[in-house]
């Protein structure tokens, strides 16, 4: 796994350090089958702030493979890129380093009732998965938590990396790793997957409106790490946007660097408010992205953006 550390100045660094000291390690999954020798021409897409187990993905992925979510087309072949995710487990330090302030507890359940971690979730779906903490979730409650974002997939996936962002008052962890396969002319094809979740507040004493800057430190710094590689690219996105939307300056430089994303169709209302969450596209001109939110919020706060990645013309 690639690792692109941000700048540690002054107290950041020892608020960094110490957030470091209460999650767990990074976990990576492989899928429990794979596309073998199935060409593959379209991938669906998801990206979606699951809430910290309050969003059913059971749920989610039982729609995409029936064909509920797509006009009736049974999908096969998705990747879900995942905001607020959660492990739980042993995988998660028991005790807490003394002195060290930890975010409290989201624990809401989903409709089914049964709050399950990404990693648990994903075994049970047979789905691939690369989870990494941001920051604990909760102090005293057990048993410890951690929350993230995460990269779920019918496909295997490498080039793992993970982006810590400027920290202000959370830790924050953007993930990317791509997918693989050929086209029904037996072309090669990959695509990077990125999922990133950008701070809501500058600070205890500060509202949205203050971390605007902030967030645009985290968008620069999380385009610094993608580079200028060409390899296709899919961003999927809370960006936090509560000031302005699509006028604030991390939407801005993320569609900068990204120009096929489409604003009014790649964005997904908080709870039928602001826009929040948005996926970006960076694909060759041959291929093809497109998004759409999703009106329910199968128990999150937030919408599910679903769209689809061709690979070929038509």
């Amino acid at each position: 796994m690639q690792w692109h550390e941000t700048a540690r100045p002054g107290r950041a660094s020892a608020a960094l350090a110490a957030a470091c000291a209460t999650v767990g390690p990074s976990v990576y999954q492989a899928p429990a089958a794979s596309a073998g020798g199935r060409a593959i021409d379209r991938l669906a897409i998801v990206s979606w702030n699951v809430h910290v187990g309050g969003g059913d993905l059971a749920a989610l992925v039982a729609g995409l493979r029936e064909g509920r979510l797509t006009g009736g087309e049974p999908v096969a072949d998705f990747v879900l890129l995942l905001h607020e995710a959660f492990r739980g487990g042993a995988g998660v330090p028991a005790d807490l380093p003394a002195g060290v302030p930890v975010p409290r507890r989201i624990a809401p359940g989903p409709p089914s009732g049964r709050r399950l971690d990404v990693v648990r979730t994903a075994r049970a779906l047979g789905l691939g998965v690369f989870y990494v903490p941001s920051m604990r979730n909760g102090d005293d409650e057990k048993p410890a938590e951690d929350r993230g974002n995460a990269i779920l997939s019918t496909l295997p996936f490498d080039a793992l990396a993970g982006v810590e962002l400027p920290h202000a008052r959370q830790r924050r962890v953007a993930i990317s790793a791509v997918v693989h396969g050929f086209d029904a002319d037996a072309r090669p094809w990959r695509l990077r997957l990125v999922s990133a979740h950008l701070n809501a507040t500058a600070g205890p004493d500060r509202l949205w409106i203050f971390a605007s800057g902030l967030r645009e430190r985290q968008a620069r710094h999380l385009i610094d790490a993608l580079g200028e590689d060409a390899t296709p690219t899919v961003v999927g996105s809370d960006l936090n946007t509560w000031a302005g939307g699509f006028r604030e300056p991390a939407f801005v430089e993320l569609q900068r660097r990204f120009p096929e994303t489409d604003p009014a169709a790649g964005g997904a209302m908080f709870r039928g408010g602001p826009r929040l969450d948005f996926v970006f596209f960076g694909l060759p001109a041959s291929w093809q992205g497109r998004v759409r939110p999703l009106a329910d919020r199968f128990g999150s706060d937030h919408h599910p953006l679903v769209g689809w990645i061709s690979v070929r013309d038509g």
